[in-house]
């Protein structure tokens, strides 16, 4: 079997590099969603495991049980988003590198 040639070595680093600027790296911001979902979702656990719940219900404690709710629901779905978009771009990068 023959050796690439330096063209197509070429070509492939950029076609790699293109595919890591477009799909990649617009979906970074996803693990500060996901560090933000998870502070949240800490944060309105604790509150609510030591602090107890309120005895008098109004709208700004409505409002912190529902987005901590939504942020339970968003943990999960955004963990696996992240380590695929994580092992991707390793996947790449190594690719990249060879």
């Amino acid at each position: 079997m023959q050796k690439p040639s330096d063209q197509w070595k070429k070509l492939r680093r950029a076609s790699l590099e293109r595919v890591r600027r477009n799909i990649v790296a617009p979906l970074e911001p996803l693990h500060l969603v996901l560090l933000a979902a998870s502070a949240l979702y800490l944060i309105g656990f604790l509150r609510l495991t030591f602090a107890g719940q309120p005895y008098d219900f109004t709208w700004i404690s409505g409002a912190g049980i529902l987005a901590m709710a939504l942020s339970g629901l968003l943990v999960p779905i955004l963990t696996g988003s992240v380590l695929t978009l994580h092992f991707t771009s390793r996947r790449l990068d190594r690719l990249i590198s060879n």
